[in-house]
């Protein structure tokens, strides 16, 4: 399963990309919002996570560009940010394949979630 993770912070993406792939996941990382869509426009990614403020493209517009595709339009999406209440009320989210967390979240609780998302969507792909 083939993550796209995208975040200015390179300590944190390093960080998340090291755990991700701990836990079986294949990394590709981008420093920015403009990186991430060319690398949509590449290769194909089973998940999303990005952060929400970066310099070139920021992550809301990422977003909106990966939601254009026919092939990620309906792509689970993860927001992580240290501005969540910022953005929480200004983000249009579908609960279905849309979440925000905040970067205090521990890391395990990120890995969890992306387990939860990415093992449900797999399983739930085979049974039909």
């Amino acid at each position: 399963m083939d993550i796209l993770l995208v975040d200015d912070n390179e300590d944190y993406l390093m960080l998340m990309k090291d755990m991700l792939y701990a836990n079986g996941y294949s990394v590709i990382t981008a420093t920015d919002g403009l990186i991430a869509c060319k690398i949509l426009d590449l290769k194909h990614v089973d998940l999303i996570i990005s952060d929400i403020k970066m310099p070139k493209l920021d992550g809301i517009t990422l977003h909106a560009y990966a939601r254009e595709l026919d092939e990620y339009r309906d792509t689970t999406f993860i927001f992580i940010t240290g501005y969540k209440d910022v953005f929480e009320d200004v983000l249009t989210l579908d609960p279905s394949k849309d979440f925000l967390l905040d970067k205090t979240t521990p890391a395990t609780e990120i890995i969890a979630k992306v387990n939860a998302l990415m093992f449900g969507k797999f399983i739930g792909s085979h049974e039909s």
